[in-house]
């Protein structure tokens, strides 16, 4: 999700408010032209009813299953992810609980589904043989579906709507907002020789193959939809209901949202159509909408590989239903304001991230609750570069920040902790400091030390190789090792899968040693990162150092006769995961810097906070 959720970013921003009311081009990866479609392995042909009084949707479908292993399959089994919100019970409420989200629900207002049929084809029942657990439901097949073998199975279902919470529900101006996500049956995933029966957790988010969706919608007529995919035709009901029809492909989910305030306005990203379904009450917000998704679309599409979809549809949602708010589906993402002012910053954020996850996990359909860093982490990496890359800061006035302040922040609280476990062994701290924020500056980190040109065209080699599959870790790592030709043990089992982190200090100066001035650097962290450091000589000359962070310390010695009188540790700030950087220069005599603007005042405060909360944790 965009877990970078709009709730985290308000306080920060309120605060960036209140200090500005009191003081007065992009290197290209090569295009994936004639890309190849993905497989057809789990596709769904729908008709469901929104009920906007009832909260419910009502649907039948055709799903056809193709098994996509050289297994022969006895079972299939089915996601019911509203099953999550059927009571306090579930796992993924009881997981919420704990962190006191979920606690205060009204059990008037929650959520299910629930099927009545489920049958194949020649009509032979699969109901009364399938189990429930939590959920997902276990279907025994009456015969074995052979590798390569298709299945059709015919459902009916009604699924009950929460208020919003979690992605999913209604709420808005007399509850007429509606965000329509994982609301259906769902085949779970058959991966490298087993099922994917992971309950959903809280923390976790999707794991899904690729297929084709052909969805028909009815409900009242003056609503207007937001769908994933392209609409492709409307018809009026005997009873004065609108029936719409959408048609996506090379897709893993469909979604929608609907509300009869819906306005729309358009914007173009290349040969892809943007649309913005927006409210009234955030008018002023349309342009920051449309900049950050036509823009960060763009960028991607140069950096990775070209957008495979004709289509974008952004969806803004109200300020009480915050929770459908900063989330991702194929083709669509959601934003919104939580009631932030205009030109705050947070809107381009959460679309920029968002806008990202349809590449990760959109186009590389990662395991998202065992290796949440696959597409959390990548995602959130390309929104802070793209907001880095377009000049966009979070604040106001004089007082804004860079948004990898935040991950800095929150990776601060928790940085002893890897990035690379499954999304349900961490508390919602850890969870968000690690899987977004230690990933994303990690990942920046490496950028900066193989050089941005040949890092993004790594990922654009990994996208390339793995588009429309079910990458894992171990796939991104020989990806990015075979493309830059260097072994990363550092960044990936030091950093990400490791406890400690990148650090360094500057060590003293020795203008007396009896072969020339010598300098030392300190690794005061367990991770060996490449580091850049620079002394100035005593008549202005600079020289910069390079180290690859073996070992403990290390030294450079200069010419007999020269004198240093400064030494900087990392002076381009390409340590973009270094928590601790007040250690990072040495002088022999103190020397007056700039002075710092109020967003980096805020910034080093906000840091240092983070870091002394973690000391706590």
């Amino acid at each position: 999700m965009g877990r970078r959720s709009l709730f985290r970013l308000l306080p920060l921003l309120l605060v960036l408010l209140a200090s500005s009311l009191s003081s007065a081009r992009s290197l290209a990866a090569p295009a994936q032209q004639g890309a190849p479609h993905a497989p057809q392995i789990a596709s769904y042909r729908m008709s469901v009813t929104l009920d906007p009084s009832a909260k419910t949707v009502a649907g039948t479908a055709s799903i056809t299953y193709r098994n996509p292993s050289m297994d022969t399959l006895h079972e299939l089994w089915l996601r019911l992810y509203l099953r999550a919100f059927r009571d306090q019970q579930s796992v993924w409420m009881r997981e919420a609980k704990r962190v006191g989200r979920g606690a205060s629900i009204d059990p008037q207002q929650l959520g299910d589904i629930t099927l009545s049929r489920l049958a194949l084809a020649d009509g032979t029942d699969l109901l009364a043989s399938a189990t429930l657990t939590d959920t997902l439901m276990r279907v025994p097949l009456p015969r074995p579906l052979e590798p390569g073998q298709s299945i059709e199975l015919v459902t009916a279902w009604v699924s009950k709507l929460p208020r919003v919470f979690a992605r999913t529900g209604y709420g808005g101006r007399n509850n007429t907002f509606f965000m329509v996500g994982q609301w259906y049956p769902k085949l779970a995933v058959y991966d490298r020789g087993h099922w994917d029966t992971e309950p959903w957790h809280h923390n976790s988010e999707f794991f899904n193959d690729f297929g084709s969706y052909d969805v028909s919608i009815t409900l009242p007529k003056q609503y207007v939809v937001a769908g994933v995919g392209v609409p492709d035709g409307e018809r009026v009901e005997q009873d004065g209901s609108q029936t719409l029809h959408y048609t996506a492909t090379d897709v893993t989910d469909f979604a929608f949202a609907a509300s009869p305030d819906f306005q729309t306005r358009t914007g173009k990203a290349g040969s892809t159509d943007v649309v913005l379904y927006y409210l009234p009450e955030h008018a002023t917000t349309v342009d920051e909408y449309l900049n950050a998704a036509t823009g960060a679309l763009q960028a991607y599409s140069a950096w990775y590989g070209t957008y495979p979809h004709p289509r974008l549809t952004v969806v803004d949602v109200p300020d009480n239903a915050v929770d459908a708010g900063g989330m991702e589906y194929p083709t669509l993402v959601t934003g919104g304001t939580a009631g932030l002012p205009s030109g705050s910053g947070a809107i381009a954020l959460v679309v920029a991230h968002e806008i990202g996850h349809q590449w990760w996990p959109m186009q590389t359909a990662t395991n998202e609750g065992r290796e949440p860093w696959l597409d959390e982490g990548l995602t959130e990496y390309s929104g802070i570069r793209y907001m880095a890359e377009a000049g966009r800061t979070l604040g106001f006035g004089n007082a804004v920040i860079g948004a990898d302040t935040l991950d800095r922040q929150e990776y601060a609280i928790a940085p002893s902790q890897p990035a690379t476990l499954p999304a349900w062994e961490y508390n919602e701290s850890g969870y968000a400091g690690n899987v977004y924020g230690k990933t994303a500056l990690g990942l920046w980190t490496l950028e900066q030390a193989v050089g941005t040109e040949r890092f993004r065209r790594a990922m654009a080699d990994y996208l390339a190789r793995y588009r429309f599959a079910h990458p894992t870790a171990a796939d991104f790592r020989a990806a990015l090792e075979r493309s830059l030709g260097v072994d990363l043990k550092w960044f990936f089992d030091d950093y990400l899968a490791g406890s400690g982190g990148i650090d360094y200090a500057a060590g003293r100066i020795d203008n007396n040693a009896a072969d020339g001035p010598m300098v030392w650097v300190i690794r005061k962290g367990s991770v060996p990162a490449p580091v850049e450091s620079a002394v100035t000589l005593a008549d202005g000359t600079r020289k910069p150092l390079l180290w690859d962070g073996q070992g403990a310390i290390h030294s450079f010695r200069f010419e007999p006769g020269s004198q240093v009188v400064r030494l900087e540790v990392d002076p381009q700030h390409k340590l973009k995961a270094e928590l601790d950087v007040l250690d990072n220069g040495v002088a022999l005599q103190p020397q007056a810097g700039p002075a710092l603007t109020l967003g980096g005042r805020l910034a080093f405060w906000f840091q240092a906070i983070a870091q002394l909360i973690g000391l706590f944790g």
